[in-house]
């Protein structure tokens, strides 16, 4: 991959306060790099335009005199997997050059976009940023992205992208889109004196030849899920697809995480699509909403007011591994998608606090890694001790030895005192199968090794 220069603006990320060293001192604060995603239709029916926003905080990198001032430079590389194998990378450099480095303001980053297109599947999108001039100074961040490709037959919404601007006029630069000019707000936080700009695209309003008239409901949800903003504009089905755009203050909201939910709904108040992002405030003035610390809330978590009923089932199957036979039977009579957001709501309160989010990652990792043709990974006991147990601490593995089947032994050092898992690919090309265990509840078999000789 060639290393390219590409010119980006500055933005002000409001989470970070940094210590600015002296002219002619090299900035010392950590070097991070915080990074976004957000998916949008692509250039033919099999695709996405994924765009990555990131933000660098221009304190944590290293200046060095440069023709009387001062520059530095971070050297990004953005590499995307598809079952283990890597499907796209590229890699440029950011530049930044100031006359001293007192003229660093604190808080101020680097904001950049970086588009791409990617086809259907399931991929990890690895961010990695290093201070060009400051050896061993890296920071990384990996997200999932699922690809499903914009349905053509029917109402879509691509995801929200959260801005610190959005303006007309703007004739060229790497933040124009539909000839407006977004900032990305990376990272989705804002202060108390700031308005929360957003943009998102609607496709297919005139799917199936219908005229009548819709609306956009905007609703801002608070950590357990209660509704603390809201707003309805109509829109007429005019052109097949549409750009939303509109800002909010958050100057009444206290300090926490928020959820914004927009919908396209018809004038029977039918959702007919629906997006949302989580955001962040820092009210230092109101400062934390104190209920939302001690009193529990039958209102659905925020993260599921955008699933509809196919993606709450999904997410009920995926915790197959951690749901008890009377949750089972118990959502399985459930009927329409409130009752399952609230029964899913309900059943991850039950659990230790971010039970959720850590199930659902190795879930993700499982599917990434381990999917094949004819079973997704979280359904094969490779993916299953995954979720169950999580990262082991040690793998051997075993693809090929002569007269021995592939087969992998993990080791998990702090469980049970000290475990292991053998799996072997009994059959060629199929799943690696659990033949033994060390733990205590699991497949007991001493005598493993004859799945792994060849026959």
């Amino acid at each position: 991959m060639k290393t390219r220069i590409l010119s980006i603006g500055a933005a002000l990320l409001m989470c970070v306060t940094l210590s600015i060293a002296g002219q002619g001192r090299a900035v010392r604060d950590p070097f991070r790099i915080t990074v976004d995603i957000s998916r949008f239709r692509g250039s033919d029916d099999s695709s996405l335009t994924v765009e990555l926003h990131y933000a660098i905080i221009q304190g944590g990198l290293t200046y060095r005199p440069d023709s009387g001032s001062w520059s530095a430079a971070a050297d990004v590389t953005v590499l995307a997997r598809s079952k283990d194998s890597l499907v796209f990378g590229d890699r440029w450099l950011v530049p930044h050059l100031v006359g001293d480095t007192t003229q660093l303001t604190p808080g101020m980053t680097l904001v950049g976009v970086y588009p791409m297109q990617l086809r259907r599947g399931e991929y990890m999108v690895t961010v990695i940023g290093r201070d060009r001039f400051g050896p061993g100074r890296v920071d990384s961040v990996t997200l999932r992205v699922p690809i499903v490709p914009v349905p053509t037959d029917k109402e879509a919404m691509s995801d929200v992208e959260f801005a610190t601007s959005i303006r007309q006029g703007a004739n060229t630069g790497p933040f124009l889109k539909n000839t407006l000019e977004v900032i990305p707000c990376v990272g989705g936080l804002f202060g108390e004196e700031q308005t929360a700009f957003y943009y998102l695209e609607a496709y297919g309003i005139q799917a199936g030849g219908r005229n009548d008239d819709l609306k956009v409901r905007a609703a801002v949800y608070d950590a357990v899920g209660k509704e603390v903003l809201s707003r309805e504009r109509p829109k007429k089905r005019m052109g097949e697809s549409a750009v939303l755009v509109d800002q909010f203050s958050v100057k009444a909201l206290r300090s926490g995480t928020y959820t914004l939910v927009v919908s396209l709904m018809d004038t029977g108040a039918t959702a007919l699509a629906r997006s949302g992002r989580k955001f962040f405030v820092y009210n230092s003035t109101l400062g934390i909403d104190s209920t939302l610390l001690t009193s529990p809330s039958n209102l659905p978590l925020a993260v599921y007011a955008t699933m509809e009923e196919p993606e709450l089932d999904r997410e009920f199957k995926w915790a197959k591994y951690e749901v008890m036979d009377a949750e089972k039977g118990q959502f399985e009579q459930l009927k329409g998608p409130e009752a399952k957001r609230k029964f899913l709501s309900e059943m991850w309160r039950r659990r230790p606090a971010g039970a959720r989010d850590q199930y659902m990652a190795r879930v993700a990792q499982a599917n990434e890694t381990y999917s094949s043709l004819a079973r997704k990974g979280y359904m094969t006991d490779r993916g299953r001790v995954l979720i169950v147990y999580g990262t082991p601490d040690d793998y051997e593995r075993h693809p090929n030895e002569g007269d021995s089947r592939p087969y992998e032994i993990w080791s998990y050092n702090n469980l049970q005192g000290g475990v292991i898992f053998v799996f072997v690919q009994r059959n060629q090309g199929g799943d690696y199968e659990l033949v033994h265990s060390t733990h205590r509840n699991e497949l007991h078999d001493e005598n493993w090794t004859r799945y792994a000789q060849q026959n």
